[in-house]
């Protein structure tokens, strides 16, 4: 624990190993879809040496275009890359050393990176803050991006299809038809389980620096574990399931940060405390999954959630997240870590099996509408006045994406501590989980609350 007790991290996160598509969707000379992980024929890493190799000057525009104009283009075979969040271009631009496009502040932001063969000479960008489409037109084709299009269709996919060509709606969120998964319950430890070791301590004291001494604890009843600097300026508290939660309410005294300033702060301010990783266990890896912007006495920032990754599936937990860090005007003003550990050899003894078949995409969705819409509303969205087919359809629309990953459920379950295989379905801000094999709800989180 080198990193906990004051020594130089081992290990602190690039931004580049951070920051990936929530999803990359190829739409196919035969029009159906697949879904590709970013390390799938390099198919990140290529898109990136498409825009690092551009030359500016044999950029010939950068123009807004329609949602219809974009949907036309993409029913040629396409590839996008669309993030769960939106990231700002010309600081994008900037960190990745790609060459300044004249017009790139009018797009701001971008959630979405597309190329098309019917344009092959264009890449488009989509800004969620603006929901607007733009293209940017080069002088010749980019032939990378239509040799990796060849490069997927000759090889063995899961085949995906457009929810709204399933129901008959609008809606360009793509499911799998079938999937076949060797995703079974696995057991987990938290990271924090006696809190009265010097470990612990140890920890805590990353929070305090110096001022340590000065720090008032509090043991409460139910095993939480409470460090107050000052009248509360600074909060540690480390509950008795191992979750940590940390305030900082003093004024900022930094400066304004762009998102990948931030981003940096975030990283290193982890790795000085607990670390990117458990001690003991498989290793998981990091992965910004979610980012908002916030504002606090005229003093902007970010939260940003970071995911984990355990053997390629994403792990997301019921009413919390693995990291989550708030950067106001260069302060960490939120940290919250919930980690877990888990034994390599309970891994793979538990995914060494046969793949089973998972429950529908499309059937598990259309089966719990109603919790869906039931979910939804204690978050705040009316749907009141729908019932019947109109909320059926509007629960479809609301769809953002689906996935395959591990849940965490909030509570320990009958049996002990275990990550559940679990269809995931953002609706909304809402992340709302479904057991992978027979589609009970599991439960749900919300997003980016503080």
């Amino acid at each position: 624990i080198a990193d906990i007790i004051g020594e130089e991290p081992v290990e602190i996160p690039t931004y580049q190993d951070v920051t990936q598509p929530g999803s990359i969707v190829v739409h196919q000379d035969d029009g159906s879809y697949t879904v590709l992980e970013e390390e799938d024929f390099n198919a990140w890493e290529q898109c990136l040496q498409l825009l690092q190799n551009l030359n500016r000057d044999e950029v010939k525009a950068l123009e807004e275009i329609t949602l219809e104009q974009f949907d036309r283009i993409m029913e040629f075979r396409s590839i996008v890359y669309r993030f769960h969040y939106s990231l700002p271009l010309e600081a994008f631009f900037k960190r990745y050393e790609i060459p300044e496009i004249s017009g790139a502040d009018q797009v701001g932001d971008f959630a979405l990176i597309g190329f098309s063969s019917g344009s092959p000479e264009s890449l488009f960008l989509y800004s969620n803050s603006k929901n607007k489409y733009y293209r940017i037109v080069y002088s010749s084709p980019h032939s990378s991006m239509d040799e990796l299009l060849t490069s997927v269709e000759a090889a063995t996919n899961v085949n995906y299809n457009r929810i709204g060509d399933l129901v008959g709606r609008n809606n360009r969120t793509v499911v799998p038809l079938s999937l076949s998964t060797p995703l079974e319950e696995v057991p987990y430890l938290p990271e924090f389980r006696d809190l009265n070791t010097a470990e612990v301590k140890e920890f805590a004291q990353t929070f305090f620096g110096e001022s340590f001494d000065f720090v008032r604890k509090i043991e409460e009843s139910k095993g939480s574990h409470i460090y107050m600097y000052g009248y509360g300026e600074k909060i540690l508290t480390i509950n008795a399931d191992g979750r940590v939660e940390y305030k900082n309410t003093e004024t900022p005294r930094g400066s304004q940060q762009n998102y990948f300033e931030a981003l940096d702060q975030a990283m290193q301010f982890v790795a000085s405390h607990g670390g990117w990783r458990t001690d003991e266990g498989m290793e998981t890896l990091p992965y910004v999954q979610f980012v908002q912007p916030v504002e606090e006495n005229k003093q902007k920032g970010y939260r940003i959630v970071f995911g984990m990754e355990l053997s390629e599936e994403s792990l997301y937990l019921e009413a919390s997240y693995s990291i989550m860090v708030e950067v106001i005007h260069g302060q960490v003003t939120q940290y919250l870590r919930d980690m877990i550990q888990i034994e390599e050899e309970d891994f793979l003894e538990q995914t060494g099996g046969p793949d089973r078949e998972a429950f529908s995409a499309i059937n598990m969705i259309a089966q719990n509408y109603p919790y869906i819409a039931s979910i939804l509303s204690e978050e705040g969205y009316d749907f009141s006045s729908l019932e019947g087919e109109e909320l059926y359809d509007a629960i479809f629309d609301s769809i953002l994406f689906v996935e395959v990953g591990y849940m965490k459920p909030e509570y320990k379950r009958q049996g002990g501590n275990a990550l559940i295989p679990a269809w995931v379905v953002k609706a909304g801000d809402i992340l709302i989980y479904f057991d992978l094999y027979d589609a009970q709800p599991l439960g749900h989180t919300g997003l980016l609350e503080s």
